[in-house]
């Protein structure tokens, strides 16, 4: 919400799928059945500050994949989180890096494109 000189901006709220105008976007048809993992602090810490990211545990699952868990370790729990390529094909992000470690080669590459230009990524 958007507060100016401590009145609520109401052109800045957003606007429910019937019109209504809500307080929050957690106050929205379409999200309140959803729950946040990914983005559970979104809109509730400051991005640009990273000791708050860190009060907030950030960065503890890449402490724990850099010292207690092994390349297949890390592999099997990326497989057993089904979590997908965002190309049309949906390719499993874990099946990539299980067939990565398994190529020949000393030196190996996984290329992500992370591109947040793609129209499907937000919605908003």
């Amino acid at each position: 919400m958007h507060i100016v000189e401590g009145n609520k901006v109401e052109r800045l709220l957003a606007k429910d799928i019937d019109g209504s105008k809500v307080d929050s976007l957690d106050d929205l048809n379409f999200y309140k059945k959803q729950k946040r993992i990914a983005l559970k602090n979104c809109g509730v810490i400051n991005p640009e500050d990273i000791e708050e990211y860190i009060a907030f545990d950030g960065y503890l699952a890449l402490e724990k994949v850099l010292t207690s868990m092994s390349q297949d370790d890390v592999i099997e729990e990326i497989i057993k989180s089904g979590i997908r390529g965002r190309g049309g094909a949906g390719f499993p992000t874990g099946k990539k890096w299980e067939l990565t470690k398994q190529a020949e080669g000393k030196q190996k590459y996984v290329v992500c494109n992370a591109d947040e230009g793609d129209p499907r990524c937000f919605y908003g």
